[in-house]
């Protein structure tokens, strides 16, 4: 069953602030996992954005639901990404090597939220949305470099599905980002808790709001948001 929560939130422009630390890239304390010498192929030049048990070799100082570079046999930064030791996708590679933009830091916050504007920009370019289309796919998980989480657009209503402990770990920060882009002043967060589940995340208990219902708050009061 997929348990559906509804945030309404204002509309807000927030521009998430990169901490300090983070620009300095690998230089702050961020977790590395090494992938084998041949399967290291799979994950090079935007190659395959699923790390699987079975291509790590090790891994140093590596926390859940936070970054970690990737690195190949000798050592190189094939990319950065999300761990979770949970899941059979080890990481979830957010940026590759050859975005050589994206890697002046590793917070997963300001990823979000660049990741966002780019799939936005794209659409755009499709005409999304358009006076005859205003329901569409703005985010395709993988296909957008935001492994696990797909969003729906309806009108000014951004429907989010997460299936990653990653997002349900940064929430706010994604709900943040969303209502930054132009055109959506509404955000409803969806749970596909089955995927959730393999993923090493357990629902919270219940709150006396039944499972399908919304426990959201409307945007002028006390909403959930900000950012991370």
């Amino acid at each position: 069953a997929t348990q559906v929560t509804m945030v309404m939130l204002q509309r807000v422009r927030c521009i998430p602030t990169i901490l300090a630390a983070s620009l300095a890239g690998r230089a702050c304390a961020v977790g590395t996992v090494s992938v084998s010498g041949p399967k290291a192929r799979m994950f090079k030049n935007g190659g395959h954005p699923l790390v699987f048990e079975g291509a790590i070799k090790r891994t140093e100082n590596v926390q859940v639901g936070e970054a970690v570079d990737v690195l190949d046999g000798a050592g190189e930064l094939i990319g950065w990404g999300v761990w979770n030791p949970h899941s059979l996708y080890r990481v979830r590679m957010l940026v590759p090597a050859i975005e050589r933009d994206q890697l002046e830091h590793r917070s997963i916050s300001e990823i979000v939220r660049r990741r966002l504007q780019a799939a936005a920009s794209r659409r755009a370019a499709c005409c999304l949305p358009s006076e005859s289309t205003t329901a569409y796919r703005l985010v395709n998980s993988e296909g957008d470099r935001l492994s696990g989480l797909t969003v729906d657009v309806f009108g000014s209503t951004a429907v989010a599905i997460s299936s990653a402990l990653w997002l349900e770990l940064r929430r706010e920060a994604v709900e943040v980002a969303l209502l930054e882009l132009a055109g959506i002043e509404t955000v409803v967060w969806r749970r596909s808790d089955g995927r959730l589940r393999t993923d090493g995340w357990n629902p919270p208990e219940a709150s006396g709001t039944a499972e399908g219902e919304a426990d959201g708050v409307g945007g002028g009061g006390g909403g959930e948001g900000g950012g991370g």
